[in-house]
Formats: C-alpha cells, structure tokens, sequence
C-alpha cells in the first residue's frame, strides 16, 4: 500500500536538504539588476506647422494680409486673414492683427516686437502657456486699438481701465473724466464730459464685455447713464440720444469688449476728446497703481462731482485728440535719426549708418530678425510666433525700388 506523506513530513525534508547545502528556507535571494527608470516622454510643441511669406511692395505701397490656417495670402477684405502688412509707400511697413479697431475677428499679439524675442518664444510649447509665468487668459494677447484720447501708458494701452490688480484677470475702471465734441473746429459745439464706470453686467451682472458709461451734456449739465452689450463686435453708441446706433448712423463712441473709439466724422465734423480729469488716489505721483483704491465701493459717488466741475472744460481746452488705428504690432519707433527702430526692421537714414550696417544707400531698412511676437488667428483659435528674417531691395543700390518682405511663421493650428 502506498501512503502518500503528509505536506508536514514534505517541509521538513525539504528543510533537511537546505540544510544539508548549507542553505536555509529563509536564506536571502541575490538581487537582480536594478532596472534603469522609464525616461519621461520628451515635451510635445504644438507648434506643428510652418509657413514663409514673401510679400512686395513697390512705391505706392498698399496693404496685404496672410491666413495662418491655410498658410496663405488672402484678400484683406475677407474675414479670415489673421496678419497685415500695410505701406504708406514711403517704404515703412506697418503691422496689424485681425481685432479691435484693425478687424471684426478675435485676433490679438501677445507683444510690441520689442519686448520679445524669437530665441524665447521658439521654447515655448503652446501659445497660451508662458513657460516662466504659466498659464495664460485671453485677455493676453492685446487687440488692436485707436489711438486717441481712450489711449494709456499701461500694459493694455486703456486710460480707462486697468487690469489684473487682484491677480483675478478683471478690468477696474479709473473713473477718468473725457472731454468729447461733436466739433473740434468749433468752441462753441456741444460738449460732453464722459467717465467709464464698469466692465461686467449681463446676467449676474458678472459677465465681461459690458462696460458702462455714465455723461453729462455740459451745455445743461444732466447726467445720463448706459451699459452697453459690446461681446460681440463694435457697438456704436450716439451720447446726444442715449442711444445705440450704427456704424453709418450718428454715433459718438464706440465699444468692442474693452477697446473705445470715436467717431472721427460724425455729421462730416471732426469729433475728438481729450482726458479732463484723472481724480485722486488711484495713482501715486510717479503714476503707479495704488490697488486699493481700486476697490473703494465709494468710487462710484465720490468721483461723480467730477463730470460737472467748471474747469473740466477750459475755456482753452487742450488739443483735441482724434483717433488714429494702432496695433501692438506697430509700435512708435524709438532711437533718434538718422538711425530709427522700428522694432522689425531699423530705418538707415544717411550713408555712413547705412553703410554700417552693411547696405548701399541712405534710407534703406534692414531686418531685425531676432526680434518677435506672437499673435492669435481671427477665429480665435489658433496661434502663430512671427519674425521678419529679410528685406530685400529689387536694386540693393536704390532705397526707392520695390522691396521684398520675407515673414515667417510657425503656427499652433486650432485644435
């Protein structure tokens, strides 16, 4: 008879058999090698394509604009270009993106091209996300806007508004007074003193794109007040009436979110402002923010005196400012002639300069393809980084023939 032995008797012998090669059940395995880490995928640009522009310009110059997402030139009367070269025809360009006062779309550039430099922002990986401050919002990337009496020193180009005192990314109001007429040739034409008062409305009254006026017609010195729907394009609005208009119609300001122009021709006369009054303790003397102030619920009350003050409007008011279109991408140019940076290209005014710089004649430009920005598609989804890299003279001995302008982008396409 077999007797199978018990699992007991099968432990103790297999401990005898350790035992016996000098081993033991609890004896300590050798360790394998030890596995090397699994490498972190590397980072994914979402910059995936690239696209080169050439665009001439001769004497009379023009305008002429490029589509991000097809990477190509379009019409400029199209309602997808995304970037515009324009040349008054004195061979200096200008640049301007599809928003604000440039463009019905949701365009914007994230930078004057001399504050950015294309070395910097080929590390980025995507448009909205600064890889030294993070995250990025909308408000971001600058639109374009009329220069003029709504025009500021600040980093979004308002004496309206400021933004992002609470780290919360909103607009806050300064309560500045405007000066407007109907008619700067004409001392006596009707005047109003005009201070913006807010940004959010809608319902819960905290939705962005509804900024609110309130006026007096210094003629009777009656206060008026409205709160303006401007999320979605320019509303023009007529001050004499209390009214919204068209853009043929009668109108004196006009709202797009927060950009303010306007009207240079209303009734064929020319329309133009000046600011009357900043109030007090808002700025510091040296003009820096005081954010506190900002805050103040009493704002509201407390500037209203304001509007109807009697030297708001001098007897000699100061020049009368009129709108002119500007863009983040054509800043003012900085340096003292002959020698002048426009931030994309240098203008060489006389011989000696030019010939430093390694051309053949005065008045010639030269690219500065170091420098950058990036800007946002008309739709609004979709980015590009852009530099100038070359300008090339059809005659590299004569300023005045017709240039070629090679611009080159690599693009973020929507997703």
């Amino acid at each position: 008879m077999n007797i199978k032995p018990s699992f007991a008797l099968a432990g103790f012998a297999v401990t005898l058999l350790l035992s016996a090669c000098g081993g033991s059940e609890d004896a300590a395995v050798a360790p394998g090698p030890t596995p090397s880490p699994t490498p972190a995928p590397a980072p994914v640009s979402s910059f995936t394509k690239n696209a080169t522009w050439d665009l001439a310009f001769d004497a009379k110059g023009g305008e002429q604009c490029f589509d991000i997402d097809t990477q190509k030139a379009v019409d400029c009367a199209s309602e997808t270009w995304d970037f515009k070269a324009k040349s008054d025809g004195r061979g200096i360009a200008s640049f301007f993106s599809n928003s604000g006062t440039s463009g019905a779309g949701k365009g914007g550039a994230l930078s004057s091209p001399f504050d950015s430099k294309w070395a910097d922002l080929k590390k980025w990986l995507n448009a909205m996300t600064d890889p030294v401050n993070g995250a990025l919002d909308t408000n971001s990337y600058l639109k374009d806007y009329a220069e003029g009496v709504f025009t500021g020193t600040n980093g979004i180009k308002s004496a309206a508004f400021e933004y992002d005192l609470a780290g919360d990314h909103k607009l806050s109001p300064n309560f500045n007074v405007f000066v407007i007429t109907d008619d700067s040739t004409n001392p006596e034409a009707k005047k109003f003193a005009l201070q913006v008062t807010g940004y959010y409305g809608g319902k819960g009254g905290a939705e962005s794109g509804f900024p609110s006026i309130r006026w007096v017609d210094r003629s009777t010195n009656n206060e008026s007040n409205a709160t303006i729907d401007a999320r979605n394009g320019w509303a023009y609005f007529d001050l004499e009436k209390n009214a919204l208009s068209t853009e043929t119609g009668t109108w004196h300001i006009a709202f797009n979110r927060n950009s303010m122009k306007l009207n240079s021709s209303i009734a064929a006369k020319p329309l133009g402002g000046f600011v009357a009054a900043m109030p007090d303790g808002f700025y510091t003397a040296d003009g820096k923010v005081i954010a506190a102030k900002f805050t103040d619920i009493k704002n509201l009350e407390q500037t209203r005196a304001l509007l109807t003050t009697a030297d708001v409007v001098p007897a000699k008011p100061k020049k009368w400012l009129s709108d002119k279109n500007a863009s983040p991408l054509s800043p003012a140019a900085k340096g003292n002639y002959p020698v002048l940076d426009y931030g994309w290209y240098t203008y060489y005014g006389e011989a000696t300069a030019a010939t430093k710089a390694g051309l053949a004649a005065a008045h010639m430009l030269k690219a500065n393809p170091e420098v950058a920005t990036m800007i946002r598609s008309a739709e609004g989804n979709s980015y590009a980084r852009v530099h100038l890299t070359d300008i090339k003279y059809a005659d590299p001995s004569n300023a005045t023939s017709a240039k070629n302008w090679k611009i080159e982008f690599d693009i973020q396409p929507k997703p």
